[in-house]
């Protein structure tokens, strides 16, 4: 029996018909019949309410552009930056289609592809959340229906590679080969602790010399007070300036990008000594929260002080401490923070 408005191509069936005198051919991307009717049927009143009641169905590129403008002011540069570069990394597999085309199975295509070129569990599940914004704003305009996005990123299950500390030597060749303003923010982040994208955008005024304090502004615009220690009181007071940010490049303005220039930065160190041993710049974090446990921070302190949402993050740190170091993390998390008047006190 032939179906009507249905041929096959290869296995896949297609729609083809005729609306208001214009001629459509599309892939239905099934070769299931009952599928294929389904999606058929589905076409065809999308096709027909933009025909006769003036409705336009809306490209992915068009929908990003959308809620880009909807969203303008709303986000951080930094946040703004990582969507930017997530939507770079969706566009060869989402372009060609319309907003409403973006299913499960495309979702699927494209998380498969992105794993098959490297990107780690966690990249992708970065590259969803800005599909899945663009997706929920595209809803709301009713532009589509659902958000396929949700599930598939409940599957993928975030791997942490396992951590690797610096060596003094291969920090101490970092800040050899690169520029003096980013061997500056190279520093402040080992003695500070903090993300890259929470040193790059610091501005002078976020800074107390008088009192060593930090005003950072962490993970969802959430703003917590860091005591700094005497060193990194020092190098930040040597960076502070007139400027609009706490650590500029040329012209005043933020380091963006810093995790792949790091990342290029040891590799071309890699090139030049083989015996070079590499290391991230998200490292530099987790070489300061070791380092801050062995000099008697309590694990809680130092919760609050890399702005975790949860001490169990925290606690990966303790496996790099012997068992006494480890036992003295946890009992200085439960002693009472003591006053300068009590030290003086108990001395």
């Amino acid at each position: 029996m032939r179906e009507s408005n249905l041929y096959q191509r290869g296995g896949v069936y297609w729609l083809k018909a005729e609306v208001a005198g214009k001629q459509y051919r599309e892939s239905l991307r099934t070769g299931d019949l009952k599928i294929a009717r389904k999606s058929r049927d589905a076409r065809l009143e999308q096709i027909r309410a933009e025909v006769w009641r003036g409705e336009r169905r809306r490209t992915w590129g068009e929908a990003v552009a959308a809620w880009a403008d909807h969203i303008s002011g709303q986000l951080g540069e930094s946040t703004l930056s990582r969507y930017a570069t997530s939507f770079a990394q969706v566009e060869p597999y989402l372009s060609k289609l319309h907003i409403d085309e973006i299913d499960g199975r495309a979702i699927a295509g494209l998380i498969q592809a992105r794993r098959a070129l490297g990107a780690t569990p966690a990249t992708v599940r970065r590259d969803l959340t800005a599909v899945s914004r663009v997706l929920e704003y595209a809803e709301a305009m009713e532009w589509r229906e659902g958000n396929p996005t949700l599930s598939k990123r409940r599957l993928l299950k975030e791997r942490r590679d396992p951590i690797e500390l610096p060596t003094e030597a291969a920090y101490a060749a970092v800040l050899s080969y690169t520029s003096r303003s980013f061997a500056a923010l190279i520093v402040a982040a080992r003695l500070t602790g903090c993300r890259q994208a929470e040193l790059v955008n610091l501005t002078p005024s976020q800074f107390d010399p008088m009192t060593g304090n930090l005003d950072v502004i962490g993970k969802g615009n959430k703003r917590r007070t860091i005591r700094l220690s005497h060193a990194a009181t020092a190098h930040f007071v040597r960076q502070s300036s007139a400027g609009r940010v706490m650590f500029p490049r040329k012209g005043d303005k933020p380091q963006n990008n810093t995790p792949n220039k790091f990342t290029l930065l040891c590799r071309n160190l890699l090139k030049r000594d083989p015996a070079f041993r590499r290391f991230r710049f998200h490292d530099l974090r987790h070489w300061f929260a070791v380092e801050a446990l062995r000099g008697g921070m309590g694990i809680y302190a130092l919760s609050k002080h890399l702005g975790h949402t949860s001490v169990k993050t925290t606690e990966i740190y303790l496996s790099f401490l012997t068992a006494a170091e480890a036992e003295a993390a946890r009992e200085s998390a439960q002693k009472p923070a003591q006053t300068d008047e009590t030290k003086s006190s108990t001395n």
